[in-house]
């Protein structure tokens, strides 16, 4: 399939730390590291690791709502692909028409002082799209496809619950009809029943409107749902990259089958038995050599600390980060 978005050795470097008040950086946190991916078209590409990983920082910069320090993020559109990176402001507006972002916090991204409509609305208003009645008409419409009435457009998100703001939120996502949203753990802040509605409104608008999702989660019970593929993240980078039956079945990276082994069981009476990482995660303003998971790594050999792995292909549409990718055995999410 043709790729949606092109993600080229993608850094995104943080300053951290003053010598004095005017002074400059004493240290720098590189929060994503050497990224290179492509998204395709109707496709869900989910995004997991651990917090601090990357993973928002990641979804952010490929919006460039936050400016990548190196690389370059390329959009297709109009049978050409445009790099943000030549975009003025005036460029990554009318770009954003095309790619839209879901916020983790649905009450906290909703202005309050706003009705329902008002903030459905705004993108339309902001980006001068239609008339009056125009916008009147699409803020009905959209609300309708995220399950919205029409009498609930003029109250305010306090009068609504966590899983109805989220509705609102997607809505005002879907104001411009995009082709690509990032939806930054839209469920995570939910009760599991709301969540299940969320994850299937995003599966019917998917399937009704042929966008384009980078789901970003920590809950991989969410990531099996929803994602047609998953790429795991460790300390900026990703480390293994495929569909998710392999990844759930078939994982060839060590942190990858952490992850996949600590998913709880639905029988109550068998004896969960993840595979524990040992030590704590490193710091990220100061990763280790080599493989930058082998301080925690059972299966950790000498040159391991020297030389840092590439992701190679090691089958079919499986990327690997890892020197022994191919010889080792790992434990999936099943046995």
């Amino acid at each position: 399939m043709e790729p949606l978005i092109k993600i080229r050795d993608l850094d995104v470097i943080f300053p951290i730390g003053k010598s004095g008040f005017f002074g400059k950086p004493t240290a720098y946190l590189q929060a994503v590291s050497g990224i290179s991916l492509d998204i395709h078209k109707r496709e869900t590409l989910g995004l997991v690791g651990e917090s601090g990983s990357g993973k928002t920082t990641l979804g952010r910069a490929i919006l460039h709502l936050e400016k990548p320090t190196r690389g370059k993020v390329e959009f297709h559109l109009d049978d050409e692909y445009v790099d943000l990176e030549d975009l003025n402001t005036k460029g990554l507006r009318k770009i954003w028409r095309h790619m839209q972002m879901v916020f983790q916090d649905p009450y906290a991204s909703l202005n309050p002082r706003m009705t329902v409509r008002e903030i459905i609305a705004e993108p339309l208003v902001v980006n001068r799209i239609g008339n009056k009645n125009g916008i009147l008409e699409k803020v009905e419409k959209v609300a309708e496809m995220c399950g919205l009435q029409r009498d609930q457009l003029g109250r305010y998100p306090h009068a609504f619950s966590g899983g109805q703001r989220q509705r609102i939120a997607i809505a005002r996502a879907l104001a411009l009809m995009p082709q690509f949203i990032v939806s930054d753990e839209p469920v995570s802040a939910l009760d599991v029943s709301i969540q299940a509605q969320i994850l299937n409104l995003f599966k019917d608008l998917q399937n009704k409107l042929g966008l384009t999702y980078l789901f970003i989660a920590h809950d991989l019970a969410t990531v099996a749902h929803v994602c047609d593929r998953v790429a795991v993240m460790y300390l900026g980078q990703i480390v293994e990259l495929t569909e998710t039956e392999r990844i759930f079945y078939s994982p060839k990276h060590p942190y990858t089958e952490a992850l996949m082994s600590a998913i709880p069981d639905i029988d109550p009476d068998r004896k969960m038995k993840p595979v524990l990482s040992s030590g704590e995660l490193p710091n990220p303003a100061n990763p280790p050599s080599g493989c930058r998971f082998h301080t925690r790594c059972r299966y950790m050999e000498p040159y391991c600390r020297e030389a840092q792995p590439e992701l190679n292909e090691i089958m079919a549409g499986h990327f690997v980060a890892c020197h022994r990718a191919e010889s080792l055995t790992l434990q999936g999410a099943v046995e």
